[in-house]
């Protein structure tokens, strides 16, 4: 809890953008980890790869369906004219960081290489990308509407919570770590959360949501604080067990 509460401080304190935030809350602890836990770097790595090209369209449409909204870039252009360049560094940064507080704190002693059924998933996520770009060329007037008709909740349902039950009905034993791991960014996810909203670095225009959380005077969907507090590093460690570690 001392690295969340001290990025915390320090952001508002000095004000900073979503840019510095990103680095300060999952920048720093991922590469404090990178030292501790070396041997799980390069799988860690590579599965944030892996999820890159999803996490991109995740985001894309997600950002189209005013779900969130990012403001303020430090960087000259926006991806697809979209997604902020700073969304996809701390999605990246937050995969990586999970995977190695996972490995180091609970997967203890283990050096497994990636799993060769990590191809299938690697499959999925390219080939889902490429539908995706050709769809965006070709048939852009599929994105030019607002909604999507509350995204957030189907493809948190969809991609996140199904998932995730369905690995605990065949991995039961795996429960108790995927537990601890999210409670830390459970904690950790809620302190960005309010950091982020009282720099105005995000705010949630649109009105597909199926309800509202205030917290200290602070208002975000129902779905962020389910999909991303409560269900994230769990869903995600279900995916890395699943496709690229050994299930145990």
């Amino acid at each position: 809890m001392i690295s969340p509460v001290f990025a915390a401080l320090i952001s508002l304190v000095f004000k900073t953008n979503f840019l510095a935030s990103t680095l300060l809350f999952f920048g720093l602890p991922a590469l404090y980890l990178s030292f501790k836990a070396k041997k799980a770097v390069k799988k860690a790595i590579l599965f944030t790869l892996i999820l890159l090209p999803l996490g991109v369209v995740f985001d894309f449409l997600g950002v189209t369906d005013h779900s969130w909204y990012v403001p303020r870039t430090v960087f000259p252009i926006r991806l697809l004219g979209t997604v902020p360049i700073e969304d996809v560094l701390w999605g990246m940064l937050l995969v990586y960081e999970t995977i190695l507080f996972y490995e180091y704190f609970l997967d203890k002693g283990k050096n497994n290489p990636l799993q060769k059924r990590s191809l299938g998933f690697i499959a999925l996520s390219l080939v889902s990308f490429v539908i995706f770009l050709v769809l965006f060329c070709f048939s852009p007037r599929l994105f030019i509407f607002s909604s999507f008709n509350y995204f957030y909740f189907k493809a948190g349902t969809i991609i996140l919570l199904v998932p995730t039950i369905v690995f605990f009905s065949f991995f039961p034993k795996l429960i108790f770590k995927f537990v601890i791991t999210g409670v830390y960014f459970f904690a950790l996810g809620f302190i960005f959360e309010l950091t982020g909203l009282k720099l105005n670095q995000w705010t949630f225009p649109g009105k597909n949501f199926v309800g509202w959380v205030e917290i200290l005077g602070y208002r975000f969907p129902f779905e962020e604080f389910f999909f991303w507090f409560v269900l994230f590093a769990a869903a995600l460690l279900s995916y890395y067990e699943f496709f690229a570690d050994d299930r145990k």
